[in-house]
């Protein structure tokens, strides 16, 4: 036989039709189940976003910065006139400072020599008062000189208008007798004597001219002298009070360089008061600090040159402060609203917060001015440290994901 038995009796016994692979269902199921979660995969890396951020250090400070009132003198702190807290105008009394130095018997130099100025003060103003009561005995006295010219006036010019009158009966009586002695009605001698007397009236007529005449000037003096006098009071006085002012001048400044009234440069409220009462302070040493009135909390972040390539102004920022922990308190929101086109070096400046190398300053504005904890809203406070965290750029993860393939279409494009 050319074939076997048993190879024919398969060839009897094949299946007509087509070959069907059966699979079980749990197959199917897996294969759903699978593409469900891909797709869920692919819908939440690009529904889901994730920030870019650079976590920097900061502190509070305000916005118009924060006052430090120096002494700018040298001595001991005698009275402080405000405290922690309190609200201050500008211009209003702080503290008083006294700088004492005693000579070698134990009296205070500028007490000292504030009474020897007193002294030199109250000699001028007697002085002045002299001056007044001679001012008054001077214009007396021309006043009454005055009176007495004025009448020695009035009398010589009535003997001069008297003897004006003999002059002219004189004269007549001597050209008449004169033609009678050129007739010969009249000897020599008898116009002689008439001449001799018409010359004595004539003299003294003279003489009452010259007197007239030198009572006008004497009068015109001492008009002059009345006039002049309260001028040269005036000068006096000016002299002597001139002088008053100077050694007043000296004086204040005596006093105020054994103690001097420190006053507010600005109104705000007081803070950080270092000295207290009886501290010795001298002239860099600070009294205080004042934060200015309607100046809102800011936050100054420290961002190095490697962190500072897209910080940008608007971008959000969270804060978390070290006085409030975070996990319990949450965080407080700002915005970037100022960066620094200059460096801070780390010799540049003292700062509260340590500085190891080169920094941008960034100003972050807060959402709120406190943090609410146990039902309560805590104010911030002037100086309080905190991390933030500056959100660079928000992006779905997908994009996230495909940033590599970005950059390398970047490099090769």
């Amino acid at each position: 036989m050319l074939f076997r038995k048993e190879a024919i009796q398969a060839q009897r016994n094949r299946l007509l039709g087509q070959v069907v692979v059966y699979q079980p269902v749990s197959i199917y199921i897996a294969c759903a189940t699978i593409f469900v979660i891909f797709l869920l995969l692919i819908i939440y890396i690009s529904q889901s976003h994730y920030s870019r951020k650079e976590t920097v250090k900061g502190y509070l400070i305000p916005k118009k910065g924060v006052v430090k009132v120096y002494s700018n003198r040298t001595g001991v702190i005698e009275n402080l006139f405000v405290g922690e807290g309190d609200q201050v105008n500008q211009g209003e009394a702080i503290a008083k400072i006294q700088n004492s130095q005693s000579l070698s018997t134990g009296v205070e130099l500028s007490i000292a020599l504030s009474k020897e100025l007193l002294i030199q003060i109250q000699v001028l103003e007697q002085e002045l008062t002299v001056i007044e009561q001679m001012y008054n005995k001077d214009l007396s006295r021309i006043e009454r000189q005055l009176e007495q010219q004025r009448k020695s006036l009035s009398a010589i010019q009535k003997a001069k208008a008297t003897s004006t009158k003999k002059l002219s009966l004189k004269e007549k009586q001597f050209k008449n007798n004169q033609k009678l002695y050129e007739k010969g009605f009249l000897s020599f001698n008898q116009l002689s004597i008439i001449q001799e007397k018409y010359f004595d009236v004539l003299e003294s007529h003279d003489r009452l001219e010259k007197e007239l005449a030198s009572i006008h000037v004497d009068i015109s003096i001492s008009e002059s002298e009345w006039l002049s006098l309260p001028e040269k009071k005036k000068l006096k006085q000016i002299a002597i009070k001139r002088q008053i002012s100077e050694l007043n001048a000296q004086r204040i400044e005596l006093n105020n360089q054994y103690e001097f009234i420190k006053k507010a440069p600005e109104s705000g409220i007081v803070t950080a008061i270092q000295p207290t009462i009886g501290t010795r302070i001298s002239i860099d040493t600070p009294l205080l600090s004042i934060i200015p009135t309607n100046s809102p909390l800011e936050i100054e972040l420290l961002l190095p040159t490697k962190s500072a390539g897209f910080v940008q102004l608007g971008d959000k920022v969270n804060i978390r402060f070290d006085a409030f922990p975070y996990q319990k308190f949450g965080f407080i929101t700002g915005k970037v609203s100022s960066i620094d086109k200059a460096l801070i070096l780390p010799t540049d400046k003292v700062l509260p917060i340590k500085v190891d190398e080169a920094m941008y300053r960034v100003r972050v504005k807060l959402e709120k001015q406190y943090i609410s904890a146990y039902g309560k809203k805590f104010p911030l406070k002037v100086g309080m440290i905190a991390d933030a965290d500056i959100i660079l750029e928000k992006r779905s993860l997908l994009e996230w994901l495909l940033d590599p393939i970005y950059a390398v279409k970047g490099k090769l494009g």
